[in-house]
């Protein structure tokens, strides 16, 4: 009896665990024009100084973002892996705090125009590709989400999708927006570079080989009732922009 309480026990411990979200904080600045080399030079001394990378597992991850609305700017990726229970345990105001925010307000804010925030969720359940995998170079699909009422017919179809990708070689992970607006991110990223951008297999055709003829054009109706692509851009890894 005392076997299976503990088993019991460590099964709620287990749910609680594989429960947590894994999320990031993006952030987009546009740079004011004239800036850009200003710009560069006074992120790369703030992020390092405050924000040293601990072997890659913590830090800033920059990135040049090429087309889009946010073309020209400078996105970065941080607090990474982080649960929303993490993000309950923040630290406490220090003065390291006020050291790193009163530099960034002297040497990088005057350098930047605008900046966006947000808060993804990563989803394991619809990606092909690991939370933890990386490249250098990625091609980030935006779509906001149109669509009110019950998701499940939705979810269930985008389920069926890391198959697919499988089969084409892509390699996608897939975040949703959990600040401002209902969107999901599809973010395939590229370990070879752009040159896999240069073949488009079928995904239509490897769909319906996949789940049956006409499966595509039965399933598409029901994802373009929910969502549309509402942004496309191309991200390279800024490596001045990266914590070291």
């Amino acid at each position: 009896m005392k076997k299976i309480k503990i088993l019991i026990a460590l099964a709620f411990v287990s749910i609680a665990v594989f429960a947590q979200e894994t999320t990031v904080t993006t952030q987009f600045h546009k740079i004011k024009v004239g800036h850009s080399v200003a710009y560069t030079d006074a992120s790369e001394l703030f992020i390092n100084k405050f924000f040293p990378s601990n072997g890659g597992k913590d830090g800033f991850i920059g990135y040049n973002i090429t087309g889009g609305k946010h073309n020209g700017e400078k996105l970065y990726a941080y607090d990474r892996g982080k649960s929303f229970t993490d993000r309950d345990n923040s630290t406490p105001p220090t003065i390291d705090n006020i050291r790193w925010s009163d530099n960034w307000n002297t040497t990088v804010a005057p350098h930047v125009e605008s900046n966006e925030v947000d808060v993804l969720v990563y989803r394991s359940d619809l990606s092909n590709s690991k939370f933890e995998d990386r490249a250098d170079k990625a091609l980030v699909t935006e779509y906001t989400i149109k669509g009110i009422g019950n998701r499940k017919p939705f979810t269930d179809i985008l389920k069926r999708f890391p198959k697919v990708w499988d089969k084409l070689g892509y390699k996608i992970a897939i975040y949703t927006t959990i600040t401002g607006t209902d969107r999901m991110m599809s973010v395939r990223r590229l370990p070879n570079g752009w040159k896999e951008l240069d073949t488009t297999p079928d995904f239509a055709a490897a769909y319906d080989e996949l789940y049956g003829k006409g499966s595509y054009d039965r399933d598409a109706i029901v994802v373009s009732n929910w969502w549309t692509r509402t942004d496309r851009w191309m991200q390279t890894k800024n490596t001045r922009l990266t914590s070291k």
